[in-house]
């Protein structure tokens, strides 16, 4: 990003301050591993968090990318394969064929708890000092989102949000539906539509909760990520094959994990002692 936003430099003012920034945070993760020993438990807890952290901001300077290089949506083959595998466009029907205000807020609430699914688990570990957990789950996490927002750059498509617009209907009354607009409104990144970063970091959640936590918590979080499969498409934010291409690409950074961390870090990707 300090390469790319130095060649930015006369393109768009605030490239140079971009850069800055990014040069300034290379030696963050250096400084982390310095401070390992004796270092108090808040300083232990921002350590094990802060690609997560680091991931919250870059999504915020994937809208800034965006016009910097000029980029525009490409949203004619995603569509176009979204109508050939599924028939229709699934979020045009789906509302306002069940827009009762029931189901309506069941699709908005499990969109909205996707962010207290993925990012309060690992918190909660920190928390407690397990540190295996938190590396596995952080490692995989980071995996899937950068994954995603590599594609975001080369390949922006916006989505039915941004270029639709939304069915009007009992749905707008909604109290989660208006939670929903409102997160949207504080941090949407154009561009970001294909594959959806909810689904797969929605997933990605719940196979880690299969793998760390109690199994009642596992069956939650697996309940939320089909929420959140199915309420991306429902609440007219993505394309259905948007949802699709999340829950595929977080099975394969799944799978793809393990070796990653072993070719990066030389070791095996941390594991739970035993099955809880």
């Amino acid at each position: 990003m300090v390469v790319l936003w130095a060649a930015l430099a006369t393109r768009v003012w605030y490239a140079p301050w971009l850069g800055l920034a990014h040069a300034i945070a290379l030696p963050l993760p250096w400084l982390f591993a310095r401070s390992a020993a004796g270092s108090g438990r808040a300083m232990q807890v921002l350590r094990e968090l802060s690609p997560l952290l680091f991931l919250a901001v870059f999504w915020v300077e994937l809208d800034l990318v965006r016009p910097a290089l000029g980029l525009v949506g490409i949203d004619g083959p995603v569509a176009a394969l979204d109508k050939w595998v599924f028939g229709v466009h699934l979020h045009e029907v789906w509302l306002p064929a069940m827009d009762a205000m029931w189901f309506s807020e069941t699709m908005n609430f499990a969109y909205y708890c996707y962010y207290l699914a993925v990012y309060v688990p690992p918190v909660v570990l920190a928390l407690m000092a397990r540190n295996e957990a938190v590396r596995d789950m952080v490692f995989r996490l980071v995996l899937v989102y950068l994954g995603c927002y590599l594609v975001y750059i080369a390949f922006p498509v916006d989505g039915p949000h941004f270029l639709e617009t939304p069915a009007a209907g009992t749905h707008t009354q909604g109290f989660f539906y208006h939670m929903v607009e409102a997160a949207q409104k504080l941090g949407d990144s154009r561009g970001c539509s294909f594959p959806s970063s909810h689904v797969a970091a929605a997933s990605m959640a719940a196979l880690l909760a299969w793998r760390w936590l109690p199994r009642w918590i596992a069956v939650i979080l697996t309940v939320e990520a089909v929420g959140v499969l199915l309420s991306t498409t429902y609440t007219q934010h993505h394309y259905a094959i948007d949802s699709v291409a999340g829950l595929l690409w977080a099975l394969l950074a799944w799978w793809l994990a393990p070796s990653l961390y072993r070719r990066l870090t030389g070791t095996a990707i941390p594991a739970p002692a035993t099955v809880t």
